[in-house]
């Protein structure tokens, strides 16, 4: 059992966190012992070069590449079969493809385009039984959200598509009833350029199995564009990112909704808040935490799902991309330092040697 920090140590935490007070914390460590007994494939993630070249990145649980695989161009998010030992890596909105690879070999598997008049929005995720692949996809000239359907035993032939629920699609995941819950950020675009931020209208979508749309969660603030998701027993968590023309700087950017209920918000003050600079790139949760990374902000926070206050605030210069193992989180960095935490108890950095770009996820 991880110890809850109580209000004063944690005020004292997070300015020890903000002032970087504590080198023992943050200076990179040697992992030569012990990468020799994990060289096992742990995480996965994008990456890119001063050359502006990209590929994906099989690494050990303390980020040592184990595959470096060339990318078409910039990727984003990665859903992982475990049945099939594989992983989808996704294009960056409006991508054009996604690439399946052997994460256990290090092999490029197949090259899937994205099919007419639709663009990918960089996530996805595999069915429980790794049956479908479902792809947050959007009609090309509209935005109008789309769950591209894929057939993996059929080498990931599109057979389905779902929609119906909004504008500009961004992750997805599945629940444990197999039903989907997506990420709504209710934005039109022209490639990257919003072009409907006065009307936009995020929601949170929970689709059936086959694709009907059972429930539809709007929020009160329309320019709070929903982004990413994790879940932690049976509550569903969404960040977002803040795109109104108004100067706002420490507006909530995490919540959480159990189907059914009201929408609630993680806490944290003001200048808390005002850290993350109105973007989160990341989350991740397991049983009690849920931890955001900003890049943005060059910090990470972890909230506690029961009490939803925040526990820990620290400083990452370019940290995006997490991921949970055992009762770790592990953060990436743009700088190509990797940080392990167990909340409270401890914090080591890694220098991986890589240029960590948007997302990791744990295999």
């Amino acid at each position: 059992m991880r110890p809850m920090a109580i209000d004063i140590s944690r005020r004292v935490l997070l300015k020890a966190a903000l002032i970087s007070t504590a080198p023992a914390l943050w200076g990179c460590q040697s992992t030569q012992g012990a990468k020799k007994a994990a060289k096992q494939p742990a995480l996965i993630g994008g990456a890119k070069t001063a050359q502006q070249t990209y590929s994906v990145v099989v690494a050990d649980q303390f980020g040592s590449p184990i595959y470096q695989l060339p990318l078409p161009s910039r990727g984003h998010g990665i859903a992982v079969s475990r049945q099939k030992q594989q992983a989808v890596v996704f294009s960056r909105r409006p991508g054009n493809y996604f690439l399946v690879i052997d994460y256990i070999n290090g092999q490029i598997l197949q090259y899937q385009p994205s099919s007419a008049n639709r663009y990918f929005y960089g996530h996805g995720a595999f069915s429980a039984d790794g049956k479908w692949l479902y792809v947050s996809e959007g009609v090309s000239d509209s935005s109008q959200g789309v769950v591209g359907v894929y057939d993996v035993s059929s080498d990931y032939k599109k057979v389905d598509e779902y929609s119906g629920f909004g504008v500009g699609p961004h992750e997805l995941k599945v629940l444990s009833d197999g039903s989907l819950v997506v990420a709504v950020g209710g934005i039109k675009t022209v490639g990257r350029k919003p072009v409907n931020i006065d009307t936009m209208q995020p929601n949170l979508s929970y689709l059936s199995q086959t694709g009907q749309l059972i429930e539809s969660v709007q929020l009160s603030n329309q320019q709070l564009s929903i982004r990413h998701l994790s879940s932690s027993q049976e509550i569903v968590i969404f960040a977002q990112q803040y795109v109104g023309k108004e100067q706002e700087s420490s507006l909530p950017l995490l919540a959480g909704h159990s189907f059914g209920e009201s929408v609630f918000e993680f806490k944290a003050t003001e200048e808390e808040w005002s850290r993350f600079d109105n973007y989160i790139g990341s989350i991740v949760a397991d049983e009690q935490y849920v931890l955001a990374t900003s890049p943005r902000g060059n910090c990470y926070g972890i909230w506690s799902v029961k009490t939803h206050e925040l526990v820990e605030l620290a400083m990452l210069p370019d940290a995006c991309g997490a991921a949970v193992i055992g009762n770790q989180f592990s953060i990436s960095s743009g700088g190509g330092k990797v940080v392990v935490e167990n909340v409270v108890d401890s914090r080591r950095a890694f220098a991986s040697n890589i240029v960590w770009d948007n997302h990791w996820v744990h295999v």
